[in-house]
């Protein structure tokens, strides 16, 4: 065994870096859930967010009170500023374990990519107490859409378009024709023209509709951690 001597230079930056390595040991690397202790008035909350895979999306939300005379908590997800943050709606109650007391557990809607804080409202034996826990709303991946659901969609989609340019077609085709005036020529050339119009508009429409739809899903991908 040998024994190894240090210089006080050695030394200072061991204990520099010894100073620097608790907090990387306590980070949760990679992980997108919020970890988060504080005090809500007279109560020490323990919470935990487990954040969506997409936006929007449902984050699971469980707090823990170091204390057993909490009686309810509600939350309620807002904006850091602005309006968001000011005209808030109505808090979600968690629901309190039958088994621990001391364990709440809700789920909060996060609509959008945004820094947020999570307003966590308590009521208890020693009064009330509200605690802001910061979020930041991020998508982890793009979620497909499930192949049953987009036949269905798929197949309202046809339907709606033929539907529209029936519609058209009688409505400004057919229905101009007097009362027992037969069909000539010219109200079947402009039964046509109105037909192809209705399909045109309609292509382009859907043609539009699909342009629009690849941007946002473009858009979204770039914001997927």
């Amino acid at each position: 065994m040998y024994a190894v001597s240090l210089t006080p230079m050695r030394k200072t930056l061991l204990l520099a870096i010894l100073l620097l390595l608790p907090p990387s040991l306590c980070a949760h690397v990679g992980s997108p859930d919020t970890f988060f202790e504080g005090n809500a008035g007279p109560y020490r909350l323990f919470v935990t967010v487990r954040m969506p895979e997409a936006i929007p999306g449902v984050a699971e939300v469980e707090i823990r009170s170091e204390s057993g005379d909490v009686t309810a908590i509600r939350l309620l997800p807002l904006r850091l500023t602005g309006a968001g943050s000011e005209y808030a709606p109505k808090p979600e109650p968690m629901e309190q374990s039958i088994k621990d007391p001391q364990f709440f557990s809700g789920r909060i809607w996060l609509m959008e990519f945004h820094a947020l804080q999570l307003r966590v409202e308590v009521e208890g034996g020693r009064g009330e107490g509200i605690l802001a826990a910061p979020l930041m709303a991020e998508a982890q991946r793009t979620l497909r859409m499930n192949k049953k659901l987009g036949s269905l969609l798929f197949s309202f989609m046809i339907f709606l378009a033929v539907t529209f340019v029936l519609i058209l077609r009688v409505a400004l085709g057919e229905a101009t024709l007097q009362p027992g005036a037969g069909s000539d020529t010219r109200s079947a050339a402009k039964v046509q023209w109105v037909t192809g119009a209705g399909v045109l508009f309609v292509m382009a429409i859907i043609y539009l509709g699909n342009t629009w739809w690849s941007a946002e899903a473009n858009g979204y991908s770039l914001r997927v951690m």
